[in-house]
């Protein structure tokens, strides 16, 4: 009788795939959870998975980083950089006032379509941006962009029917208003709010994966987010000083939270069997919240390409050419007299500015990350920035960035100054900000002009906040177990599901699928192999005033609108 041979180590490549996404999930934390058995589960699937970091999109910002993860495509190419689509206004712009993006900003097909294509069943609950809810087979739950009163929350809609107590997300501040420190609840019950929402999510997807049918599922916690941003100092003190001042009832209430969330990843990950494959991803990570403002508009305004109602408007490139010696103390200079009687006289920067005679200016994206806007004519009816200029005019700004430094030292202000173009390619860059410009950690853009460039964060409301290293972990029969070398971008996420899920990776994709994270035994029979995009999506439509509204408020509450 002939020998069979031996069986190899691998499954089929259409093999169930459990996709649990952390948003802001960084190793920074969850490592030492690990370590400490905090968190067993993950511990476990850790020591026996393949996991690195996962970098994020720049900014590395919740709207453009999921809609990344869930297309495989750079912002260039699905068009969300931020949570507002801004209008052809720069004094409208400049007041951060537009409209808050939805699912059908996202300009490219999403993975989920993708596996729909190629006959796999889909359960997608709590992804950030997916209402409206696109319709899949079999099911989805819309995530933290639902307006508060909608009823269509859910695909099927008789699917809301079955969940049990679910909370979409949670709604902190006022209407219409900046979020101050006395709109949050005590940190106890901000405590018990996250760990009530997190525990309904695993509840019901664990109830959702057992009773509908299948291939992937894919379920968001938001709840780290929400407590790196509010609890960070907790996780990670600054120092000795810091961590006497802890109170140790919280410290304990952080550490169930953390026990409860590793609790449902296990039964999430022993619910889907042995013969599944497992993802965990994060849009971000995390670290120290910044510390200092820096009023980048005032960098500007000392260029001459701010220009103020009140002030003449002279020759930037006269102006720009000044010496380096002067230039190195625009972080000491104090706001001028005119500009401070301007802003006195007109009540904000939006209105004090001179637009038919402002070349550039900065808006906020992210933390540590702003956009610089030329006021380009192509763009902004009476915008003075011909486009033939514009090019000389962004190297013009991009010479002067290494002299800015950080008072006191000889530290650069300015990491990293780019051209949208160089950094995003699509269709849509055109619509983003000219330049991005990427200040360190602890260093937060705000748009208003201050007394100096750089002024203390008054009220400091979250002590955590974004850094683009996010976790990445695969643990499975197909996964081949190790940390790492190099970390993965997000990427390649939606590639590597299609090539687990049994799926061809469309061309237009920009990312890749993590071959070192799967058995040598898999890729040998099953290497990814190449599909067929499909058509992209209508073009974007608005929620009414009302939605809009309630949905700005949420993000507000949540600290992402000012």
């Amino acid at each position: 009788m002939q020998n069979r041979p031996p069986t190899p180590d691998f499954r089929s490549p259409t093999s169930r795939l459990l996709i649990i996404g952390l948003d802001g999930g960084t190793w920074a934390a969850l490592g030492p959870l690990c370590e400490y058995g905090e968190m067993p589960n993950l511990a476990r699937l850790r020591s026996q998975g393949a996991w690195a970091d996962l970098l994020s999109t720049q900014p590395p910002f919740t709207a453009p980083a999921w809609s990344s993860i869930v297309t495989g495509v750079n912002p260039g190419k699905h068009g969300v950089l931020d949570f507002l689509h801004k209008p052809q206004d720069p004094a409208r712009s400049l007041r951060n006032e537009g409209t808050p993006v939805n699912s059908t900003h996202i300009q490219a097909p999403t993975v989920w379509a993708y596996l729909n294509a190629a006959q796999r069943q889909v359960g997608v609950m709590n992804f950030p941006l997916s209402y409206p809810l696109r319709p899949v087979d079999d099911f989805a739950i819309s995530g933290m962009l639902t307006p508060p009163n909608a009823s269509d929350w859910t695909h099927p809609p008789e699917l809301a029917a079955e969940l049990d107590e679910y909370v979409v997300e949670l709604n902190y501040g006022r209407p219409g208003k900046e979020l101050r420190r006395e709109d949050l609840p005590l940190p106890a019950q901000m405590l018990g709010d996250v760990s009530k929402m997190t525990e309904r999510r695993g509840f019901n997807a664990l109830k959702l994966m057992q009773s509908r049918p299948w291939d992937v599922f894919a379920v968001v916690f938001t709840g780290t987010d929400r407590i790196y941003h509010h609890f960070w100092h907790y996780l990670q003190p600054a120092d000795e000083e810091e961590a006497r001042k802890l109170n140790f009832a919280l410290a304990e209430q952080l550490q169930r939270y953390f026990r409860l969330l590793d609790s449902i990843i296990g039964s999430l990950v022993r619910s889907a069997g042995s013969d599944a494959n497992t993802l965990m991803i994060s849009d971000h990570g995390f670290g120290p919240g910044a510390r200092n403002w820096v009023h980048l508009n005032n960098w500007l305004l000392e260029l001459d390409m701010l220009v103020l109602k009140t002030v003449s408007s002279g020759g930037w490139m006269q102006r720009i050419k000044r010496s380096a010696p002067w230039l190195s103390d625009i972080a000491k200079r104090i706001l001028p007299q005119e500009a401070r009687q301007s802003l006195q006289r007109f009540g904000s920067l939006a209105d004090a500015t001179d637009w038919p005679h402002t070349l550039a200016w900065v808006e906020p994206l992210y933390s540590n990350v702003a956009g610089i806007y030329l006021n380009r004519s192509d763009r902004y009816p009476g915008g003075p920035v011909k486009p033939a200029a514009a090019d000389h005019l962004c190297e013009a700004i991009i010479d002067q960035a290494p002299y800015l430094r950080v008072p006191g030292t000889k530290q650069a202000l300015i990491r990293d100054i780019q051209k949208s173009h160089d950094l995003y390619h699509g269709p849509h860059v055109d619509k983003f900000p000219d330049l991005i410009v990427t200040l360190d950690p602890d260093h937060a853009v705000v748009s208003t002009l201050g007394p100096t460039l750089i002024t203390p964060v008054p009220q400091l409301l979250r002590t955590g906040d974004h850094r683009p290293e996010g976790i990445f972990l695969a643990h499975g029969p197909d996964i081949q177990p190790g940390h790492l070398s190099e970390p993965a971008s997000l990427l390649d996420v939606a590639p590597t599901i299609l090539h687990l899920a049994g799926a061809g990776i469309p061309p237009s994709m920009d990312g890749r699928v993590i071959t070192e994270a799967i058995r040598p035994g898999h890729l040998s029979l099953h290497p990814p192999r190449r599909g067929r995009d499909l058509p992209p999506p209508p073009p974007p439509g608005a929620l009414t005033d009302e939605d809009s509204d309630a949905v700005a408020s949420r993000l507000r509450g949540l600290g992402y609108l000012d």
